[in-house]
């Protein structure tokens, strides 16, 4: 079961929500909540810095330097002081952590000690960036060895969870990680699995080994084979079914499939207003 969690916020409104989540789950869990927010190393460098004194109506480069930095170690300080007062308000004790830098390198370099990594689907500039992923939040989920829980712009307490299962290693793991946490905090659990081609016979059987499985722990499911495409069918068999929190497999690390994700998680944490934590 999980019992330690970083959640990264840069302040934004889907950085809330992370946080949100975050608390929901650490308090439920009773698991460790450290929060971090990474200050963008970037934003004092060359092109960056003239941009952002020109808004601020300060003098570019060097000799306005350590200014931008403090107005930016002054964000970051109350951006976690926020998240350690709502952490606190819900009976939750957070570690908070400012660190400066690439904000994807810092926060896999910070993911080590945790078990669980919760990050907003998009950051600060969403409205610039309209429906894509934000770009550090893409590069992250593509590194992490951790699983990720990707959080979407509005907040619903995880009441049922979906476990997408489709016989692989990496989706067993995943339900695994759904079954746990069904169990931890008293949800229901949906098992499904997708038939790409109506006459596949051995959806069935891998439901069922689903089952088998969260049956062998203790834990209530229920069981759901359906046709069409897995990143569609997920979606929509988990608003059809009420269901809060999808649990899906991704492509773990390999010399070729480091920088890749697979094409249905991408789809899911692409297009999903709902949380999706991804398995490695």
């Amino acid at each position: 079961m999980i019992k330690s969690i970083l959640v990264c916020t840069d302040g934004s409104a889907y950085g809330d929500v992370a946080s949100e989540y975050a608390i929901h789950l650490a308090t439920r869990l009773k698991a460790q909540l450290a929060g971090l927010h990474v200050l963008d190393s970037r934003m004092l460098e060359g092109p960056m810095l003239s941009d952002l004194s020109g808004m601020l109506g300060a003098q570019p480069f060097s000799a306005q330097l350590e200014q931008f930095r403090e107005i930016m170690e002054g964000k970051g300080e109350s951006v976690i002081k926020s998240l350690a007062e709502r952490a606190g308000r819900a009976g939750a004790d957070l570690e908070s952590r400012v660190r400066m830098g690439h904000p994807a390198r810092v926060i896999l370099a910070e993911e080590v000690g945790a078990e669980l990594l919760i990050l907003g689907q998009k950051g600060e500039h969403a409205e610039m960036i309209g429906d894509l992923l934000g770009s550090n939040v893409e590069r992250i989920v593509r590194r992490s060895c951790k699983p990720c829980l990707v959080t979407p712009s509005a907040f619903l307490p995880v009441t049922k969870i979906l476990a997408a299962f489709d016989g692989s290693a990496i989706s067993s793991k995943a339900l695994h990680e759904g079954i746990e946490l069904a169990l931890a905090l008293s949800v229901p659990l949906l098992i499904l699995t997708v038939r790409s081609h109506p006459g596949d016979r051995y959806a069935e059987d891998i439901v069922e080994t689903g089952m088998k499985l969260a049956r062998a722990h203790g834990c209530v499911a229920a069981r759901l084979v359906v046709d069409g495409r897995p990143s569609e069918q997920i979606l929509e068999v988990a608003h059809k079914q009420g269901c809060s929190l999808i649990v899906v497999g991704a492509y773990g690390h390999s010399y070729i499939r480091e920088w890749i994700i697979g094409s249905t998680t991408a789809h899911l944490i692409h297009q999903t207003d709902l949380p999706v934590m991804l398995v490695r």
